[in-house]
């Protein structure tokens, strides 16, 4: 083994007349991947020179710590934070003196590669905390899969709108899997909401499931979900009704009960807030469309 490697790293690189097939290429210029690695257990950083001005580096600690130097400000990180900034102004990275640490990195550029970044640190480079999901890690291993078939066109686009996908998921709030929520009292009443769409639940009640005053648990679950409870669970039952609107069967007035509204009219008044067009409208413009398996030929 060479020296600094590991046994549990893994590193591909678009070939650069590749890159120019990508840059060209219109599913793919607005934003690509050019570099992607993981290290474990390890005092490995990713290279920063010869990389192209518009380049950016994302960076992620899975486990261990370490810092990165930007301009004049030296910050640093610990196991789930991560950072995204123009490859340009890092200057350092390194885990702490005489500890290892596991890392994904990714270098990514495009017209959108700066909306991205905003999107993902705001308006400084302090490193953001990411949630842990095992779906993050089945994407980077898909991306790495297809990088070594990049050499036609369909793997290109796929693995640059897997990347998208990839690189978005250290802003997600939600732990969606049941398992991961249940470690949440908060988020764990969201399976409480779906379970009981039918029903009229205050929010004292899913307070009280979540074992917190009211105040605490709508600011902790603003905080994992940047929406109110009421917001969410409102949001679940609009889009139980749309999933039931498709059916001709059934009434307007008959979903509304069902989902635990007052009134047919309080419904309709919730609906058209959150989708902007009346529950009537709805029901009629999808009703105009064809089911799949009427489609001649399906």
């Amino acid at each position: 083994m060479l020296p600094g490697a590991t046994a549990h790293c893994r590193y591909a690189a678009v070939p650069d007349n590749i890159y120019r097939r990508i840059k060209n290429n219109a599913l793919c210029s607005n934003f690509y991947v050019a570099e992607i690695g993981f290290d474990e257990e390890s005092i490995y950083s990713p290279s920063l020179t010869n990389r192209k001005p518009d380049e950016y580096l994302l960076f992620y600690v899975a486990k261990g710590r370490g810092s990165y130097r930007s301009k004049r400000s030296l910050y640093e990180m610990e196991e789930n934070d991560y950072f995204v900034m123009p490859v340009r102004l890092v200057t350092a990275i390194q885990s702490f003196p005489g500890e290892t640490w596991t890392i994904f990195w990714a270098v990514f550029a495009g017209d959108h590669a700066t909306d991205v970044s905003r999107y993902l640190m705001g308006k400084d480079f302090k490193p953001k905390k990411a949630k842990p999901l095992v779906g993050r890690v089945a994407q980077f291993n898909d991306i790495l899969h297809h990088m070594d078939l990049m050499d036609n066109v369909e793997n290109l686009v796929y693995l640059n709108s897997r990347f998208y996908s990839f690189v978005c998921s250290f802003k997600l709030k939600v732990l969606a899997a049941r398992i991961h929520s249940k470690k949440d009292r908060a988020i764990h009443t969201i399976e409480f909401m779906r379970a009981n769409l039918d029903k009229a639940i205050t929010l004292e009640q899913l307070a009280s499931r979540a074992g917190l005053s009211v105040s605490h648990y709508c600011a902790v679950f603003k905080k994992r979900t940047s929406q109110t409870p009421m917001q969410l669970f409102t949001s679940m039952k609009i889009q139980r009704a749309c999933q039931w609107l498709l059916n001709r069967n059934v009434t307007i007035k008959a979903i509304a009960y069902s989902l635990g509204f007052f009134d047919q009219y309080h419904f309709s008044k919730v609906f058209k807030e959150v989708m902007g067009v009346s529950p009537k409208l709805y029901k009629k413009q999808r009703s105009a469309k064809p089911a799949i398996s009427q489609i001649e030929g399906y």
